[in-house]
C-alpha cells in the first residue's frame, strides 16, 4: 500500500521549462514541494528546455498548490473591459 503523502499529483501544466520553474518557484514560496514532469511525448532530449511540463505535488499539498496557482491566477487577470 501506497502511503498517501508519498503519491503525487498534477496541479499545473507548463508550456516549457522556465514556465514550470516559475510556477514551482511560487509554490515553493507558499512551503509547497513539488516536481517537474516533461509530458508524455516530449520525453526526448530533443526538446531540452522547450515542450511542456507537468507539475506535481504531494498529494497532501494538492489544497495548498491549487489556492497559490489560483491567486496567482486572479491577480494576473485584470477586471474586463
Amino acid at each position: 500500500m501506497v502511503n498517501p503523502s508519498q503519491e503525487f499529483v498534477k496541479v499545473a501544466r507548463a508550456e516549457n521549462q522556465p514556465e514550470a520553474e516559475f510556477i514551482q518557484s511560487l509554490l515553493r514560496d507558499y512551503g509547497v514541494t513539488s516536481v517537474l514532469r516533461r509530458s508524455p511525448g516530449f520525453d526526448v532530449p530533443d526538446f531540452l528546455a522547450a515542450g511542456p511540463r507537468d507539475v506535481l505535488v504531494p498529494a497532501l499539498s494538492v489544497d495548498v498548490a491549487r489556492d497559490v496557482l489560483l491567486q496567482r491566477d486572479s491577480a494576473t487577470c485584470g477586471p474586463a473591459r
